[in-house]
């Protein structure tokens, strides 16, 4: 097995056809919505690297940084038979770049990385539920709630954003260009980040999502892709309503009968208030940790 550096761009049809594979053997796509768009942007400073066996392309892995900069995010998809090779050769790569800290995210349970290289951090359930649900949406009192007008908001959307996610390794600390960057994807609906308002302050949000992938029932398969609350505004059943109003949302107006979650295991609060809406675990992805020199 030879391993070289290689962005996207470069591999073509073989990276489409690999990820087809994996995605097919290990019932999930190996690399997440995030590093998918950092795939397609050329100039983001990410590194590849591609494994190939008899000039065919078996294994590739890719590390974008954090948006806090110092943390790089790493995914595989591998077909090599294997991983820890893979690995160890990607772990020489990513230590010659000089990455200080990465995190390698696995949707499989397919691979369990050498204990030598990397350490188990944390675990992200993806839960469901069909929809509607049966609980009724309803703003709490003084609160209404509203769409997103991207112009208008977008400031004030960051902020609550990194409040309620301070310290997160991928979801705090946003910028401008990270907001631009999702609201750039082909499947953005202003009208689907329901947007919560007490009096002309934005205290919450709920950013939906309406997959490609159809539910199993033939129905539209949606997601609650961020849901935040202002910390200042916490014990006021905002996270409740809010996730309630774009569940309606995704039932009513895009004809999705079913929504999915992605949330830290950790995090029970969270985890909790899904599960009274009627959501179950049904995957766990694994987080490992690398710190360069560890």
């Amino acid at each position: 097995m030879e391993v070289n550096p290689a962005l996207p761009g470069e591999l073509g049809d073989q990276l489409v056809d690999l990820i087809a594979r994996v995605t097919e053997k290990q019932g999930a796509p190996p690399f997440g919505e995030v590093l998918r768009a950092a795939m397609n942007d050329p100039g983001g400073g990410d590194l590849g690297y591609a494994a190939w066996q008899h000039a065919t392309l078996v294994s590739y892995a890719f590390a974008a940084p954090n948006p806090d900069g110092r943390v790089w995010t790493l995914e595989v998809a591998d077909a090599s038979g294997q991983p820890d090779r893979f690995l160890g050769e990607v772990v020489g790569g990513l230590d010659a770049a000089e990455i200080e800290e990465t995190v390698l995210w696995l949707h499989t349970p397919l691979i369990e990385p050498p204990p030598a290289l990397f350490a188990h951090e944390r675990d992200l359930y993806r839960m469901a539920a069909p929809l509607p649900v049966p609980a009724i949406s309803k703003p709490p009192a003084g609160v209404r709630f509203a769409g997103f007008d991207v112009g208008r908001d977008a400031q004030a959307l960051i902020d609550v954003n990194n409040r309620a996610f301070d310290g997160h390794p991928e979801q705090g600390n946003w910028s401008v260009q990270d907001l631009v960057r999702r609201t750039s994807l082909p499947w953005f609906d202003p009208h689907g980040v329901r947007t919560g308002w007490i009096d002309d302050r934005l205290v919450a949000f709920h950013w939906t999502k309406v997959h490609d992938a159809s539910a199993p029932d033939g129905g539209a398969l949606g997601e609650i892709y961020v849901l935040a609350v202002d910390p200042a505004f916490g014990g006021r059943g905002l996270g409740r309503a809010i996730a309630l109003d774009g569940l309606e949302y995704l039932s009513r107006h895009r004809n999705a009968s079913r929504a999915i979650l992605y949330v830290d295991a950790a995090n029970v609060a969270a985890v909790n208030l899904y599960r009274r809406l009627g959501f179950v675990t049904e995957h766990t992805n694994r987080a490992y940790r690398r710190t360069r020199g560890g």
